[in-house]
């Protein structure tokens, strides 16, 4: 492997002053100052995602539940009105069998009992987030759909995690961009009574 040294580092610097060599330019065309490693010339890049963590834009609630048998657990978020896009992705680990839904555009009846205060992932941040994320476990289906009414909202995704007394497992993947001052509701009804943790993380929204 070839080790570039500091000459060929500087040298790389004079030939992008001088043109020869193109520097970057954002998609609106300013152009960005390369971060190379001194003693490599190796390109120091971020994802977007990791780049919202270090700009104090990144927020998540990581908790759990205790969930009898048939009883649900209803997590709902109030995503802003605004021209901020928010990318969610979640979580969830049951203990055993889990029937779960992502529902958008869900009616919020009776706002639910529990609030969560999501925590900045830039713990010397002092950005908060916009978004309302609130909690009950309900007795069923009835008394969740008496508090959060579903009936016409978008089914985004649904499965069951687990089997029986069978631990399982279920995640977003890539993630959603949420609609603009929507309600999502992600249900999780327990078809066996078990604990679930809930992981959940977005980007792209706090004052």
């Amino acid at each position: 492997m070839t080790k570039w040294s500091s000459r060929t580092y500087k040298q790389n610097q004079k030939d992008i002053e001088a043109g020869i060599i193109s520097p970057f330019k954002t998609e609106g065309g300013r152009v960005q100052k390369l971060n190379i490693q001194d003693d490599s010339g190796a390109l120091i890049t971020i994802d977007s995602e990791h780049a919202s963590v270090h700009n104090g834009e990144a927020f998540h609630v990581h908790s759990y539940a205790d969930l009898a048998i048939n009883h649900v657990l209803d997590l709902t978020m109030q995503i802003p009105d605004t021209s901020e896009r928010v990318h969610w992705r979640w979580a969830i680990e049951t203990e055993s069998e889990t029937n779960w839904w992502v529902y958008e555009d869900a009616v919020i009846v009776n706002p639910l009992s529990g609030t969560f205060t999501p925590l900045n992932c830039d713990r010397n941040s002092s950005k908060t987030a916009d978004v309302i994320l609130k909690y009950e476990d309900q007795a069923n289906l009835a008394a969740a759909n008496a508090d959060t009414n579903i009936s016409g909202a978008t089914t985004i995704s649904s499965g069951i995690s687990g089997a029986g007394k069978d631990s399982g497992d279920a995640l977003s993947g890539a993630g959603i961009i949420l609609k603009q001052g929507a309600i999502y509701c992600l249900r999780a009804e327990a078809a066996s009574a078990g604990y679930i943790n809930f992981y959940m993380f977005w980007v792209g929204e706090e004052h």
